[in-house]
Protein backbone atom coordinates (compact mmCIF):
# COMPACT_ATOMS: atom_id res chain seq x y z
CA UNK A 1 0.00 0.00 0.00
CA UNK A 2 2.88 2.38 0.77
CA UNK A 3 4.24 2.11 -2.78
CA UNK A 4 0.80 3.00 -4.13
CA UNK A 5 0.62 6.20 -2.02
CA UNK A 6 4.19 7.19 -2.91
CA UNK A 7 3.60 6.55 -6.63
CA UNK A 8 0.36 8.51 -6.51
CA UNK A 9 2.18 11.39 -4.79
CA UNK A 10 4.83 11.58 -7.48
CA UNK A 11 2.20 11.30 -10.21
CA UNK A 12 0.12 14.11 -8.70
CA UNK A 13 3.28 16.16 -8.10
CA UNK A 14 4.25 15.83 -11.76
CA UNK A 15 0.79 16.89 -12.90
CA UNK A 16 0.73 19.89 -10.54
CA UNK A 17 4.20 20.88 -11.78
CA UNK A 18 3.02 20.67 -15.43
CA UNK A 19 -0.19 22.65 -14.77
CA UNK A 20 1.58 25.29 -12.66
CA UNK A 21 4.30 25.80 -15.25
CA UNK A 22 1.92 26.04 -18.20
CA UNK A 23 -1.01 27.94 -16.72
CA UNK A 24 0.51 30.07 -13.95
CA UNK A 25 4.18 30.74 -14.77
CA UNK A 26 3.53 31.37 -18.47
CA UNK A 27 0.21 33.16 -17.96
CA UNK A 28 0.89 36.80 -18.64
CA UNK A 29 -2.22 37.90 -16.75
CA UNK A 30 -0.50 36.89 -13.49
CA UNK A 31 2.33 39.39 -13.94
CA UNK A 32 4.01 38.98 -10.53
CA UNK A 33 4.90 35.39 -11.40
CA UNK A 34 5.03 35.35 -15.20
CA UNK A 35 7.38 38.36 -15.27
CA UNK A 36 9.86 36.67 -12.93
CA UNK A 37 9.60 33.31 -14.67
CA UNK A 38 9.21 34.12 -18.33
CA UNK A 39 10.47 37.69 -18.42
CA UNK A 40 13.60 37.24 -16.30
CA UNK A 41 14.37 33.52 -15.96
CA UNK A 42 13.73 32.62 -19.60
CA UNK A 43 15.58 35.69 -20.82
CA UNK A 44 18.68 34.78 -18.79
CA UNK A 45 18.56 31.14 -19.87
CA UNK A 46 18.36 32.15 -23.56
CA UNK A 47 21.06 34.80 -23.26
CA UNK A 48 23.53 32.67 -21.29
CA UNK A 49 23.10 29.28 -23.00
CA UNK A 50 20.81 27.80 -20.35
CA UNK A 51 22.49 29.32 -17.29
CA UNK A 52 20.67 31.51 -14.80
CA UNK A 53 22.93 33.25 -12.28
CA UNK A 54 19.97 33.74 -9.93
CA UNK A 55 20.54 30.17 -8.71
CA UNK A 56 24.15 30.80 -7.70
CA UNK A 57 23.30 32.19 -4.27
CA UNK A 58 21.24 30.24 -1.81
CA UNK A 59 18.95 31.15 -0.26
CA UNK A 60 17.71 33.68 -2.80
CA UNK A 61 17.49 37.20 -1.45
CA UNK A 62 14.92 38.91 -3.67
CA UNK A 63 11.67 38.06 -5.38
CA UNK A 64 13.32 38.43 -8.80
CA UNK A 65 16.27 36.17 -8.03
CA UNK A 66 14.49 33.02 -6.93
CA UNK A 67 12.44 33.94 -3.88
CA UNK A 68 9.24 33.78 -5.98
CA UNK A 69 9.99 30.17 -6.93
CA UNK A 70 10.70 29.15 -3.33
CA UNK A 71 7.55 30.95 -2.18
CA UNK A 72 5.43 29.06 -4.75
CA UNK A 73 6.92 25.71 -3.69
CA UNK A 74 6.32 26.51 -0.01
CA UNK A 75 2.74 27.57 -0.78
CA UNK A 76 2.06 24.33 -2.66
CA UNK A 77 3.48 22.27 0.22
CA UNK A 78 1.21 24.13 2.66
CA UNK A 79 -1.79 23.58 0.36
CA UNK A 80 -1.22 19.81 0.26
CA UNK A 81 -0.78 19.51 4.04
CA UNK A 82 -4.35 18.16 4.48
CA UNK A 83 -3.31 15.07 2.49
CA UNK A 84 -1.45 14.04 5.65
CA UNK A 85 -4.83 12.95 7.03
CA UNK A 86 -5.41 10.73 3.99
CA UNK A 87 -1.90 9.29 3.97
CA UNK A 88 1.38 10.50 5.46
CA UNK A 89 3.06 8.68 2.55
CA UNK A 90 1.10 10.71 0.01
CA UNK A 91 1.98 13.98 1.76
CA UNK A 92 5.63 12.94 2.07
CA UNK A 93 5.95 12.06 -1.61
CA UNK A 94 4.26 15.32 -2.66
CA UNK A 95 6.65 17.27 -0.43
CA UNK A 96 9.70 15.35 -1.69
CA UNK A 97 8.56 15.94 -5.27
CA UNK A 98 8.33 19.69 -4.61
CA UNK A 99 11.86 19.71 -3.16
CA UNK A 100 13.19 17.63 -6.06
CA UNK A 101 11.59 20.10 -8.45
CA UNK A 102 13.60 22.95 -6.95
CA UNK A 103 16.87 21.02 -6.70
CA UNK A 104 16.64 19.67 -10.24
CA UNK A 105 15.58 23.01 -11.70
CA UNK A 106 18.40 24.81 -9.90
CA UNK A 107 20.99 22.22 -10.97
CA UNK A 108 19.80 22.37 -14.59
CA UNK A 109 20.49 26.13 -14.73
CA UNK A 110 23.85 25.95 -12.96
CA UNK A 111 25.21 22.92 -14.86
CA UNK A 112 23.91 22.98 -18.41
CA UNK A 113 25.94 19.92 -19.47
CA UNK A 114 24.11 17.96 -16.76
CA UNK A 115 20.79 19.43 -17.91
CA UNK A 116 21.31 18.43 -21.54
CA UNK A 117 22.12 14.87 -20.48
CA UNK A 118 19.62 14.26 -17.66
CA UNK A 119 16.81 16.76 -18.36
CA UNK A 120 16.73 17.24 -22.15
CA UNK A 121 12.99 18.08 -22.02
CA UNK A 122 13.80 21.06 -19.79
CA UNK A 123 16.67 22.10 -22.03
CA UNK A 124 14.26 21.96 -24.97
CA UNK A 125 11.76 24.11 -23.02
CA UNK A 126 14.30 26.92 -22.67
CA UNK A 127 16.50 26.57 -25.71
CA UNK A 128 14.11 25.12 -28.31
CA UNK A 129 12.26 27.14 -30.92
CA UNK A 130 9.00 27.10 -28.94
CA UNK A 131 9.31 27.96 -25.24
CA UNK A 132 5.61 27.19 -24.83
CA UNK A 133 6.17 23.43 -24.95
CA UNK A 134 7.88 20.90 -22.65
CA UNK A 135 6.24 21.97 -19.39
CA UNK A 136 7.56 19.14 -17.20
CA UNK A 137 10.60 19.95 -15.06
CA UNK A 138 11.39 16.81 -13.07
CA UNK A 139 10.14 14.52 -15.82
CA UNK A 140 8.37 14.69 -19.19
CA UNK A 141 5.52 12.28 -18.33
CA UNK A 142 2.64 14.72 -18.75
CA UNK A 143 4.28 16.31 -21.78
CA UNK A 144 4.00 12.92 -23.46
CA UNK A 145 0.48 12.25 -22.14
CA UNK A 146 -0.80 15.72 -23.12
CA UNK A 147 1.31 15.89 -26.30
CA UNK A 148 3.35 18.93 -25.37
CA UNK A 149 6.74 17.21 -25.58
CA UNK A 150 8.67 18.66 -28.50
CA UNK A 151 12.23 17.50 -29.12
CA UNK A 152 14.75 19.79 -30.78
Amino acid sequence: MIILWVSLGFLIGSLVEWITHKYILHNFKIKALSHVHFGLHHRKARKFDGKDSSYESFPPRTWDTGLAEIFMIFLLIVLVTPTWMISPWLWSSLTIHACLYYLMHRKSHLDTTWCKKWMPWHWDHHMGKNQNMNWGITNPLFDYVLRTRQKY
